[in-house]
């Protein structure tokens, strides 16, 4: 297993980021459902495999382990931490309280030590208040075409 302390830390967003088809899921009902449609960017995986990938999402925390085992199950792959939405909030005040919660406090508050692939333009705002880089999938993606 390759040493990933040394490697800077991804911020990933999960649902229009990592989730290729959330706007054909979102209202499928019940989330088992939802589940079983999704399907995860192969291509985003294998580029930030070798990083220390940090799933933050706004999806609601008593769904983490469904939603964890099915993208195991459908990738092969697992994020090294992951936080749901346990407060309730909106993107990014959820996502600025698990920096500030869980992040920060484990690995520093040193924006350079980060990257985000973020879907959503408040959270990129956000992330650009401590100095992390933040990206949309589509641009973010277009830097390791071959």
């Amino acid at each position: 297993m390759e040493e990933k302390k040394d490697k800077r830390i991804c911020l990933l967003d999960l649902n229009y980021t990592l989730v290729s088809n959330q706007q054909d899921t979102k209202y499928l009902r019940p989330f088992e459902k939802r589940l079983a449609a999704e399907e995860y960017r192969q291509d985003l995986i294998d580029t930030i495999r070798t990083d220390y990938v940090i799933i933050i999402t706004a999806r609601p925390d008593h769904q983490q382990n469904q939603t964890l085992q099915n993208l195991l199950k459908k990738t092969g792959w697992q994020p090294d931490e992951a936080y749901f939405n346990d407060i309730d909030a909106a993107p990014p005040e959820f996502k600025e309280s698990a920096l500030k919660r869980f992040v920060f406090p484990k690995h520093g508050e040193d924006g350079s030590l980060y990257y985000a692939v973020e879907s959503n333009p408040k959270t990129r705002a956000m992330y650009a208040k401590y100095e992390i880089s933040a990206q949309p999938y589509d641009v973010f993606i277009k830097q390791f075409d071959k």
